[in-house]
């Protein structure tokens, strides 16, 4: 660090120190330690004093990523002087070591925390919204002002009419997400949900197999023989990580990046398939169609862990049930096999059970055993079976699946994909041989409308090639930490209910998004979509968030103006129309420059918390290096000043308890003791008491303090001796309990189950999975589509000056070089990239590597950094697009739950179309 550098951070420091003495009944802020006036005396000073500091913390960066990277954070006068990755992991079993992890975001952080962006002081809109004009304020006076204001609200117009909109930076951390939630079950607010509602919710995954955490350790990529890359760029998103497949490729694994564009991990990759922007599917399809006519499928795999043998009547196309024939208290969910060793109809073992009410724990749902016990299910051919109705003819699920592959051949997979038949099969058929076989998704598989058919396709492959819930086979994605520590401390009182919003239908509601859909996609999909989105409420299947208005809408750990798909639209509309919007932030963004209230959060260096994220078997410290800077505080403690300025407003205005309601469980909301309740009548005094909870609570991990994993840095956890997170994990097990001991899967039929006879699904042919054209916009011939950066994690460190020195310093998007060529543009150029919904600006960056007719930009640009503060949210048009079967219930595994099964925010189905930008 050079002289001056240093100088200005202290200046910086002492300027922003004259203006703290204000009469807070908060502990004073931090600054950095003037103590030392020794200058530098020249540049051979600077070097001898480069390996000094004067202490070393670990820590990490509790940000939107699944690395959870160990660090050693080194202080001199009380600043973040540098970080380095601190190496020192192990392996699992004969896999190569997790080490090093870390990348440059987390090595620039030391420089981007004291940067212009940061938020120091709470701050009160004094201009327009937008403006950037602000008062700024003391914690007292805005917490004070937003207790008001929260007050009014629930009493006009109830809970539901306030939000706590919490991101992904909320839920990597372990503390902070438990306590928002602690803050969300006490006054009842809505909270949108953070995994559909960025597009990333497997929902295939839950149609399959009834949960969506899918995914153990990153080392398992190298025990797999052939591992598919598809929909997803490791070596730009998994940086720590991406090691395991480059030496599985040189241990003999086959390494097939599947993507539109060519990236760096196809650079890297034994093959590169390029499908055509939205035509996975078909190429899917086309590989299990490939391995069905080869016969090179695992018949034994399938006649127990899938519905594939499960009898279906050929009259109604409907599985063949209890309810079939005349049996007292027939049961609708007993299903039934063709019994090859006695040929005879028998009960499909493990159907028939009860089940689980809904909302039970997922720890306590029982579930039965599978083991066929000498049944041999036959998984060809007809029979015909005595019903009440009489005789009916009945066939296989396998049977109908080798039809609908049969829709899929690689010859016409070909005209769809643009790849050669030949590559189709030779793919498929060295898929199929190579055990295990693996694909690594990404989570752009869900940001198409029809991401659920994809993921369902995959599965199919999967499963009749035997490898899921196999060491290195599977498709991972992600796991979770299991909620076991986390519930109870969010759920101990008042009551264990709180609200969680599915967001694509939250912005559905509040943002008019049935008009968006009408003015990009015409009268008639808007209107279908909307009478599906209507009887799903009808129904009971899904919530109603139309009858209480939005009024107030509070932001923790998210930009949520800036990423949502069409963000324009949503600004403009549901944004706009808050009364009040209050953003905790540790810097500005575009949602922060709206709000009237924006409070400043600590960042990564400067508090304490824990990360427990499945893609190694450690757990990793958050670990206070510094105080914060300016007035910044923690998550936790920010929160329980609001729940002690709202205890305290209560008091003050004599309000009674609000009687509410929240899935049928009764709840009298006292707002004069949520402090009291919030901390726990006094009980918990700071994060760490949060954080001390959660270690003494939470399954899978080794017995620790705080302070003793502060010291350590990261721990191994319990049940991580192989690649693969076993039962005594922090994680979840289920695929690999039900392959390796026959427990059942939480699906209607117990089964990975593909073929889904609701009449929905059979309304828009969805029984099966099958291939559907991905949206366009008539008039305009350009498929954009977007991928995670590899200089930014979202937004965060988006607008680095260093990291961007390593770019173009600005937003660019990538062109085909003959599409650039027919519309005049050249290197470098302004392109303004349009259709009918909005434009924006940005900077060609012509490159081969993407096809004719496709624009790829990465994505994580705010709108600040933008020509009139529109970014790609002006021109998808994709917010209102809900697909009817994601809507459906009242069917085993289907219905409504938060964070597995409710619509995606989808992102790609849409075209648009660029010319030269030809303003200033």
């Amino acid at each position: 660090m050079y002289k001056s550098a240093k100088t200005t951070r202290r200046k910086f420091l002492l300027g922003s120190a004259s203006a703290i003495g204000l009469s807070l009944n908060y502990s004073k802020p931090a600054i950095a330690n003037l103590g030392d006036t020794k200058p530098y005396r020249s540049w051979e000073d600077l070097a001898r004093k480069k390996w000094t500091w004067d202490s070393i913390t670990h820590s990490t960066h509790g940000t939107n990523c699944t690395g959870q990277c160990a660090f050693n954070v080194y202080v001199k006068n009380g600043v973040v002087w540098r970080e380095e990755q601190q190496g020192e992991y192990g392996a699992s079993s004969d896999a190569p070591d997790y080490g090093p992890r870390g990348c440059q975001k987390g090595l620039r952080h030391s420089k981007y925390m004291y940067g212009k962006q940061r938020i120091l002081y709470p701050l009160k809109r004094v201009g327009e919204r937008g403006q950037g004009k602000w008062e700024r304020i003391s914690w007292d006076q805005a917490m004070l002002e937003v207790a008001d204001k929260f007050l009014d609200y629930n009493i006009e117009f109830g809970p539901e009419s306030v939000t706590c909109g919490l991101g992904t930076q909320m839920v990597m951390k372990r503390a902070s997400y438990a306590s928002l939630l602690r803050f969300a079950n006490i006054s009842g607010v809505q909270m949108p949900e953070a995994f559909a509602g960025v597009g990333d919710l497997f929902t295939g995954a839950q149609i399959t197999f009834g949960h969506v955490t899918l995914g153990n350790t990153m080392a398992e990529i190298y025990k797999s023989k052939c591992c598919l890359i598809w929909f997803c760029n490791p070596a730009v998103t998994r940086i720590p990580d991406a090691h395991f497949f480059w030496e599985a490729k040189y241990n003999g694994t086959e390494v097939i990046s599947i993507s539109p564009d060519f990236n760096a991990s196809a650079m890297h990759a034994s093959k590169w398939l390029n499908p055509k922007p939205g035509s996975d599917i078909a190429l899917a399809m086309a590989m299990v169609h490939t391995i069905l006519k080869d016969r090179s499928f695992d018949t034994e795999y399938i006649k127990e862990q899938s519905d594939l043998p499960f009898l279906v009547r050929a009259d109604n196309l409907k599985y063949l049930r209890e309810t079939d024939f005349d049996t007292p208290e027939a049961r609708d969910n007993l299903f039934y096999l063709w019994d090859e060793a006695t040929n005879a109809l028998v009960e499909a073992p493990g159907t028939g059970t009860p089940t689980a009410p809904p909302g039970t724990p997922e720890h306590l749902i029982k579930l039965p055993s599978i083991e066929l016990a000498g049944i041999d299910p036959a998984i060809e051919g007809e029979w015909t079976v005595e019903t009440k109705d009489g005789p009916v003819r009945v066939t296989t699920v396998f049977e109908l699946t080798k039809r609908r592959a049969a829709q899929h051949t690689p010859e016409m997979a070909q005209e769809i994909t643009g790849i050669h038949a030949d590559i189709i099969r030779q793919v498929a058929r060295k898929f199929a041989s190579a055990k295990p076989s693996m694909i690594y998704a990404g989570y752009r598989a869900s940001k198409y409308l029809h991401g659920d058919l994809l993921q369902r396709a995959l599965f199919l492959l999967l499963c009749i090639t035997g490898n899921t819930g196999k060491e290195g086979g599977g498709l991972t994605i992600t796991n979770l930490a299991k909620d076991d520590a986390v519930f109870p401390f969010a759920l101990s009182n008042p009551a264990a209910a709180f609200r969680v919003a599915t967001l694509s239908r939250w912005d559905y509601v509040h943002a008019d998004m049935k008009e968006l859909n009408r003015d990009a996609f015409g009268e008639e999909l808007a209107e279908e979509m909307d009478k599906y989105f209507q009887e799903s409420v009808d129904r009971g299947w899904f919530p109603d968030y139309s009858k209480v208005p939005w009024k107030m809408g509070m932001f923790s750990g998210t930009n949520a103006a800036a990423w949502r798909s069409s963000g324009k639209r949503w600004r403009e509309t549901a944004f706009s129309k808050l009364e009040t919007i209050v953003s905790f932030a540790t810097d500005m963004g575009i949602t922060s420059m709206y709000s009237d209230y924006v409070l400043p959060i600590a960042h990564h260096y400067e508090r304490h918390d824990f990360h427990l994220e499945p893609r190694t078997p450690y757990m990793q410290v958050i670990d206070k290096a510094v105080e914060p800077l300016g007035e910044s505080v923690d998550d936790w403690t920010a929160y329980k000043r609001l729940a002690e300025a709202i205890s305290k407003k209560a008091i003050e205005r004599d309000i009674q308890p609000i009687d509410d309601n929240v899935i049928g469980v009764p709840i009298k909301r006292d707002f004069k003791k949520f402090l009291d309740d919030y901390t726990k009548n006094g009980s918990i005094k700071s994060v760490k008491d949060v954080i001390q909870f959660l270690l003494d609570n939470s399954s899978g991990i080794q017995s620790v303090s705080y302070d003793e994993l502060a010291e350590k840095g990261f721990l191994r956890n319990k049940g991580s001796e192989t690649t693969v997170h076993s039962k005594e994990s922090p994680y979840y097990s289920d695929i690999w309990e039900s392959v390796h001991e026959k427990k059942g899967y939480k699906t209607l039929t117990h089964r990975q189950q593909f073929y889904i006879d609701h009449e929905w699904f059979f309304e828009f042919d969805e029984v099966l999975p099958r291939h559907i054209d991905a949206l366009v916009n008539e008039g305009y011939p350009m498929k954009m589509i977007m991928g995670h950066a590899r200089h930014g994690i979202h937004s965060m460190w988006r607008d680095d000056s260093f990291l961007l020195s390593l770019q173009r310093g600005e937003p660019d998007i990538y062109v085909n070089p003959k599409d650039a060529e027919k519309k005049g543009v050249v290197d470098g150029d302004l392109i303004q990239i349009f259709n009918k919904t909005g434009s924006f600006i940005c900077q060609a960056h012509l490159t081969s590597g993407v096809g004719q007719n496709m624009l790829y930009m990465y994505h994580g640009w705010d709108p600040m950094m933008f020509k009139n503060r529109q970014n790609f949210g002006a021109v998808v048009q994709t917010a209102g697009l809900i697909k009817p079967t994601s809507l459906a219930g009242g069917y085993g595994q289907l219905g409504w739950k938060p964070f597995a099964y409710e619509p995606n925010h989808t992102f790609h189905d849409y075209t648009c179309d660029f010319e030269k930008y030809q303003g200033v």
